[in-house]
């Protein structure tokens, strides 16, 4: 993977980046999937920034509502724009296409869409009396017993 380093970053930025991204996932370990390892490349990034005495703008105030909205979106209940969703179908955020709504399907149609049936095994008839008495014969035989 090949970093990309802000502009204004010199030798000793990008040593100190290195050093924090790798400590982060030093920390966290093989937990991290791959998808979410730019958190700690935000993470190193602000650190580095806050070290540098850079400012984000934000104040208190908006720091407190940006906290507020999180908190709120992490409680488990989303709401939908009723105007993204009619009779079964989901319009996508641009607005160009509309596709099935995945929710839309119950779970027998779910089920019966995706239900593998079983294979079909072919049962042999049992084997007669007759044919394990020869094989018994013949074991015999080649032992020598009798």
């Amino acid at each position: 993977m090949t970093t990309m380093y802000p502009i204004d970053y010199d030798d000793e930025l990008k040593s100190i980046y290195d050093d924090l991204y790798s400590r982060g996932k030093q920390l966290i370990g093989t937990k991290i999937k791959a998808s979410d390892e730019y958190l700690l490349d935000i993470s190193a990034k602000m650190t580095i920034n806050q070290m540098r005495g850079i400012d984000n703008g934000l104040s208190p105030e908006e720091i407190e509502e940006i906290r507020n909205i999180h908190k709120a979106n992490m409680s488990g209940t989303f709401e939908t724009p009723p105007e993204l969703y009619y009779d079964g179908l989901m319009r996508t955020s641009d607005g160009k296409s509309v596709v099935p709504h995945p929710f839309s399907i119950s779970e027998e149609e779910m089920f019966e869409r995706h239900r593998n049936p079983p294979k079909q095994v072919e049962i042999k008839e049992p084997c007669d009396d007759t044919d394990v008495k020869f094989l018994t014969e013949k074991v015999d035989e080649m032992l020598g017993v009798n």
